[in-house]
């Protein structure tokens, strides 16, 4: 091969290396214990515990509107992708209706979380408005 091929060979292996760097970008870094808040898609890493959560999507919203009386709560189910020690896990956050914060365990953390907006009766709210408000704990 000709130093035309290694050119390309190098310059084919850059672009693979910044397509992943960018794959991988972090929005956000906290520490244990600090809140924060994130959109869909936005990832946020927890210093010294070698973990970043990842805000995937809405998977439903049924808490009841507020100023509506329902005779069922609802609850809010949010899917997010935890990467920790190099390993990925998917979880669900399910918040129920009429709640401040709600929370779910992984493997030795607690993680306390609400997902905002609360809908209102006759708003729809929009992918992108939805964010999640995180703490990370032992």
């Amino acid at each position: 091969m000709g130093r035309l091929g290694y050119l390309l060979v190098l310059i084919l292996v850059l672009l693979v290396s910044v397509a992943g760097c960018i794959r991988n970008q972090v929005d956000i870094t906290v520490g244990p214990g600090e809140g924060f808040t994130i959109g869909i898609g936005q990832s946020a890493r927890i210093t010294g515990e070698d973990m970043v959560i990842t805000f995937e999507e809405v998977i439903g919203d049924s808490r009841c509107p507020q100023n509506v009386v329902c005779l069922w709560a609802g609850v809010a189910s949010s899917h997010v992708r935890i990467t920790h020690q190099g390993t990925r896990y998917s979880m669900v956050l399910n918040q129920p209706g009429l709640t401040d914060q709600a929370q779910e365990s992984f493997i030795n953390y607690t993680l306390t979380f609400s997902l905002h907006p609360y809908p209102r009766a006759g708003e729809a709210i929009s992918p992108e408005e939805y964010r999640l408000t995180l703490t990370v704990t032992k």
